[in-house]
């Protein structure tokens, strides 16, 4: 079969490489403010595109991503009418790279790039701008361009929207491409711009009808500070409201370049707001009204599509722009005459903007609705769940009574909180409140279940943030920026400050409090968690009444005091126990025992109290790990005691050398010995991480089967079988005691021969002990799974319920990935993915018994994720899907049944019954 031109073409340039270069060009200055969110996209990526409209900035986005580069760069500025062969010859690739290999002189051409590239293509990026200009034959070669493997260059392309261009297909094929919507300023942004970069300062309050009226495009934005520069007596809301700033620019960059059919459709319709097809077919007669939205909106950019598909709007000062030239064809008599029809389309069709006085009634919300006020400070009702018709309208199934109890279930420190709020998200079709809101505490939920150092999805919030502020809920919009303030990114950093200081000038106390609550998050993330703002945080917190969030707040505040070696640390950290237990905070509970194990005296108090907290943890369905690092962030060292200068009022008393914990000051609380087998191996003692590459793979071997068995004794014989083929000679037994003998001083150097604490004998057999309060994953699974069967067994069954999530939580994959098919682990990690199985359909079959169908699903599903040929998980999810009306899950998992029993060549009637 022949090869298209296409194909062929592509695997001869596959055989070439561009001649080796250094920076070529210069770099255009990038007179904007750094993007690093953005430009960190295209680190990894072999072809990253920037589609937009002109004025959103392309080219500066291009400019800093081509700086940071590390390597060298090729920058190519498209010129209209350049061929493939001049676009080629300039990248440095050989001048008949396009011929085929059939061509006289190409296979030495090939194999002359091959001998001279060593390493003069990789590391290079080739950046090419305006690339709309080229011809369609050369577009296409620069797509190809960038989807050559490596060692040929990674390709960066700015473009605006163009026919032909297909970003959709582009990004089924991992480019990489950041379009109009991630270019366009916010108003947080404008008010940082405008300062920093065009030294003028905005008045209070313009910036979200700023950033309104010019759909956050940088040129407009940049030229409305030119305006307000050049006429510094006329007020900025006039210059805005005139709107002669961006007028020529739109005219020129925008509407001039449109073929005529589309510039005078657009023209026309200028007159609605929103623009459907059935809207601009009754106004303007034409019947192909969408394919022209259609191609106004994805192949030039000039509208912008609703999430509907159906509905498009312009930025308003480019309707203005039209509505100018609609006035200047048009006499008064027929300009009143079509305003009368386009008005009575827009009534027809429902497509008006309604004012932002209206969107708040509509959802339902004021800044700060009832229903989230309520649950925020801990009202005992909507905690619990019961009677939240009363703080919302739709009944307790509606999707704002969900996202309600996931909340309240956020707050406590209950896991199921996120299935809670998914469910909540199901059902917000028509709600927007609801469902942006849902969106945030979900990446909340999962911002602060990644711990300190997890990753913050600011693409997401970004887009909360300004979907938020696009429906005037300006304090949804002010949460979000908080939590893009807990990212890396230097441009965010200073996000919870500023929505702090924005609250505070607005006398909005909550949203204040949140913000403040965000400044001590980013401290903890950043290694500096501070007395005194945690303190400020927790007088806010008590200043309104939000006895939920003081709770976590004086827990943590606990933990940073005892981290400190305050002298009443230990008597603080009781009280904050105390608070949360009484404000039925378990979560919060948790962490305030685990700031009382800070500040114990000895050893046994610290192991007692800190099994306590886990204790605690595991019931209040808070994942340990979770906690783990929440508590070592919060007790990490922070700087002087005064920190924020509230914390100076407890001075340690005389000039003892102890605390009145008794320990030394300074003295950082440390766990024992964590020993993790299940999802891979982590053996740490006394917090300090080991470097395995300074012991031998055999002996790393023995211990992580001595860590399987944590605090059993494995006798030689197992040893010898596993590790030197089951020949018990004295030579393997000498290898053994010498391999023990390693690993006793790799693992305790400080120690004297024969002294070890961690690898006891016992006769014939070794173990490796656990002291209190020391953490095997594998015991405690094990342990966990007993309790659960033997409560389950005395039909105690809410016990058996707890003791099998604990197994699961334990249970965080299969036994010691790392080491394969080896002998010795596969009949252990057998049985512990079995016994794994097993609890998950026990949880989920008391659950469905006690009419808890939703959690039964949440067992059944983590069952077939462990063992997804489990017969009992299927039934029992089918089962719990049904009760819980959950009729798409139902009949998903259905199909899933069906495929696996399929899969056995089992068919789905005959002698075994089957739930369909």
């Amino acid at each position: 079969m022949s090869e298209s031109p296409g194909t062929t073409e592509m695997r001869h340039m596959t055989s070439l490489l561009p001649a080796q270069q250094g920076t070529a060009f210069r770099i255009p200055g990038s007179e904007t403010m750094s993007r690093g969110r953005l430009t960190e996209q295209f680190t990894h990526c072999s072809l990253g595109l920037v589609v937009a409209p002109p004025g959103f900035g392309k080219t500066a986005l291009l400019a800093q991503a081509a700086k940071a580069h590390p390597g060298p760069v090729t920058w190519y500025q498209a010129l209209p009418g350049a061929d493939q062969r001049e676009l080629l010859t300039t990248l440095g690739y050989p001048a008949d790279a396009l011929a085929g290999s059939g061509q006289p002189g190409a296979a030495q051409q090939v194999s002359r790039r091959r001998d001279a590239r060593d390493g003069g293509a990789v590391g290079r990026l080739v950046v090419i701008d305006d690339m709309h200009l080229l011809s369609a034959a050369a577009r296409a070669l620069v797509v190809r361009l960038g989807q050559l493997a490596p060692p040929h260059p990674r390709v960066l392309i700015g473009t605006r929207p163009a026919p032909g261009l297909s970003v959709a297909a582009l990004e089924a094929t991992s480019a990489t491409v950041v379009n109009a919507d991630a270019l366009r300023f916010r108003s947080w942004e404008v008010e940082h711009l405008f300062p920093h970069l065009y030294d003028t300062a905005l008045h209070p309050g313009i910036a979200l009808p700023l950033v309104r009226a010019t759909g956050g495009r940088a040129a407009t934005l940049r030229l409305f500070a030119r305006a307000v520069a050049a006429r510094p007596d006329t007020g900025q809301e006039r210059i805005l409201a005139d709107g002669m700033f961006g007028r020529e620019y739109l005219e020129r960059e925008v509407i001039a370049p449109l073929p005529d059919r589309l510039r005078r459709f657009l023209t026309e319709t200028c007159l609605l707001s929103r623009l459907t097809a059935d809207a601009c077919h009754a106004l303007t007669g034409r019947a192909d009204s969408a394919e022209m939205l259609w191609s106004l909106a994805h192949e030039h950019g000039v509208l912008r599509a609703d999430p509907d598909g159906r509905t498009y709007v312009a930025e308003p000062l480019l309707r203005e722009c039209l509505r100018a030239r609609l006035t200047g064809t048009l006499t008064d008599v027929e300009l009143t005459r079509l305003r009368g029809r386009a008005a009575a389309c827009a009534a027809a069709g429902d497509h008006q903007d309604p004012p932002p006085s209206a969107v708040r009634r509509r959802l339902g919300s004021a800044d700060w609705p009832d229903p989230l006020r309520a649950v925020v400070a801990g009202t005992p009702d909507a905690r619990l769940g019961r009677s939240v018709g009363r703080v919302t309208e739709g009944g307790p199934d509606s999707s704002a009574a969900l996202l309600v109890q996931g909340i309240a279930a956020a707050l406590t420190g209950d896991r199921t909180a996120g299935t809670t709020v998914r469910r909540a998200l199901a059902e917000a079709t028509d709600d927007a409140l609801v469902a942006l809101s849902g969106q945030l505490v979900r990446v909340a939920l999962a911002v602060l279940a990644g711990g300190p150092a997890g990753p913050v999805p600011y693409p997401e919030l970004q887009r909360i943030a300004y979907d938020a502020e696009r429906l005037d809920l300006l304090w949804l919009s002010r949460a979000a920026r908080c939590l893009l303030g807990l990212g890396p990114h230097p441009e965010d950093a200073g996000q919870p400050v500023v929505v702090l200081d924005e609250c505070t000038r607005l006398g909005d106390a909550e949203g204040a409090a949140l913000a403040a609550l965000a400044v001590c998050l980013r401290s903890v993330r950043t290694g500096r968690p501070g007395i005194g703002e945690l303190e400020e945080v927790v007088r806010r917190f008590r200043a309104l009444g939000w006895g939920t969030l003081e709770a976590w707040g004086r827990a943590a505040l606990a933990v940073v005091e005892a981290a400190h070696d305050l002298p009443d640390a230990g008597q603080r950290a009781a009280q904050a126990e105390a608070f949360a237990r009484s404000a039925g905070v378990p979560g919060a509970r948790a962490l305030a025992m685990g700031a009382m194990a800070l500040a114990a005296p000895d050893a046994a108090s610290r192991a007692e109290l800190q099994e306590a907290a886990w204790s605690t943890a595991r019931s209040a369905q808070l994942p340990v790990a979770g906690l783990r690092s929440w508590l070592t962030a919060l007790a990490a060292p922070a700087g002087p005691v005064g920190d924020g200068g509230a914390a100076t009022g407890r001075p340690k008393s005389g000039g003892h050398p102890t605390t009145a914990s008794g320990r030394v000051p300074g003295a950082q609380w440390v766990p024992g010995l964590t020993v993790r087998c299940l999802g891979g191996f982590e053996f740490t003692l006394a917090g300090r991480e080991h470097d395995w590459a300074k012991l031998r793979p055999r002996a790393q071997a023995v211990l992580r089967l001595l860590a399987v068995r944590a605090g059993q004794a494995v006798h030689r014989d197992h040893l010898v079988l596993a590790f030197w083929d089951g020949v018990t000679t004295p030579s393997t037994l000498h290898n053994l005691q010498v391999t023990v003998s390693s690993l006793r001083s790799f693992l305790e150097p400080e120690r004297s021969r024969g002294s070890s604490r961690l690898i006891a004998r016992q006769g014939d057999s070794y173990r490796l002990v656990l002291a209190p309060g020391d953490v095997s994953d594998v015991a405690a699974f094990e342990r966990a799974v007993r309790d659960g069967r033997r409560a389950r067994a005395q039909q105690r069954l809410e016990e058996a319920a707890d003791a099998f999530r604990i197994a699961l939580d334990h249970y965080a994959g299969e036994l010691l990935p790392e080491d394969g098919q080896a002998e010795w682990v596969v009949a252990d990690r057998e049985r512990l993915r079995r016994e794994a199985a097993n609890s998950a359909v026990a949880l989920a079959e008391i659950r469905l018994a006690q009419s808890r169908p939703v959690e039964a699903v949440e067992a059944a599903e983590r069952c077939l994720e462990v063992d997804g040929h489990r017969d009992a998980a299927w039934r029992v999810l089918i089962r719990a899907c049904d009760a819980a009306g959950l009729a798409a899950d139902s009949a998903r998992a259905r199909r899933g049944y069906s495929a696996m029993l399929a899969s056995l060549g089992i068919p789905p009637s005959g002698g075994l019954s089957h739930p369909m």
